[in-house]
């Protein structure tokens, strides 16, 4: 009788450690990441209510005033103009061609690992320094870019300085430093069952019809990632815009991201900062659960 008490009191401990494991493990990462990023957030939005003064915190109590006055100021909403124009080029530079470059790299056999080699080189690039090569290839005076334009017979252009062109030239070397996404793409293409392909061409289920009807539907799980990930990104997006051109010419290459960087560290206006921050976040949340609930529908 003993040994069955014995017996079931350590079975019951037993599975009493068995369930408290995982939470003592969780336990760290779960306080950090509340600590570091949810309390930061309630944090911001605490601060967006008050014109904030550091010295004296939290300064007078404004309530909404910070949103008001943001909402009413052309600046603010040229920041959000940009911020779409960026996202757009965005998708259709460095989100759609990928897919295409990584579906004409899986019909090659021959050179497909030259290709893959000559993608994945500018990836390794450290992105300042890319940045100045980029810099060097769009200057009106002696760059690449307009070496070009004269010797096919056209003519020389601002680049940089030119609010028409400003944001094709800062989203354009990401076409080719997309490597890491080709070779990701790639990489869920050839993990497509062989079965699967070589049933398609018994059909008659060939070229464009294949990756439209097989290859694409089967990596739409890394796609949609993909896609959630750039827009996720080029709304945040300040360091590539402020390191070409610092937000110009004349604020055309102004983003969210700069505006609340300025606001801050220019403007030294911390209430407004956080609010613009707060309104960044709620937007980004709102197009991820959209696309997040697309997805879902499609699946359906």
């Amino acid at each position: 009788m003993n040994r069955l008490l014995h017996a079931g009191m350590n079975a019951g401990g037993y599975s009493l450690r068995r369930k408290l494991a995982p939470w003592l493990l969780l336990a760290p990462p779960i306080l950090l990441t509340a600590w570091l990023k949810y309390y930061l957030i309630l944090k911001a939005f605490y601060m967006s209510l008050f014109d904030y003064d550091p010295i004296h915190a939290p300064g007078p109590f404004v309530g909404f005033d910070n949103y008001a006055r943001m909402f009413s100021t052309q600046y603010y909403w040229d920041a959000w103009n940009n911020t779409f124009v960026f996202l757009f080029l965005t998708l259709i530079m460095t989100f759609l061609i990928p897919i295409l470059q990584a579906l004409f790299l899986n019909e090659l056999i021959r050179w497909r690992h030259v290709f893959t080699t000559l993608y994945i080189v500018p990836a390794l690039i450290p992105s300042a320094v890319n940045m100045v090569i980029w810099k060097w290839i769009w200057h009106p005076d002696y760059g690449v870019a307009n070496r070009i334009l004269l010797f096919f017979g056209g003519q020389p252009q601002a680049w940089l300085s030119d609010p028409s062109f400003t944001k094709f030239c800062i989203i354009f070397p990401g076409v080719l430093g997309g490597g890491l996404s080709v070779l990701l793409y790639l990489s869920a293409i050839q993990g497509i069952s062989s079965d699967i392909v070589e049933s398609s061409q018994l059909d008659g289920c060939v070229g464009w019809k294949r990756s439209r009807y097989i290859i694409l539907p089967n990596i739409r799980f890394l796609i949609f990632i993909q896609l959630v990930m750039a827009v996720i990104m080029t709304m945040q997006l300040l360091d590539t815009p402020y390191m070409y051109t610092s937000g110009g010419p004349g604020g055309a290459s102004t983003t969210m991201g700069i505006y609340i960087y300025n606001t801050f560290q220019q403007d030294f206006n911390y209430g407004r900062g956080s609010a613009a921050s707060i309104v960044l976040l709620f937007v980004i949340a709102m197009m991820s659960a959209i696309q997040m609930k697309m997805d879902r529908s499609r699946r359906d």
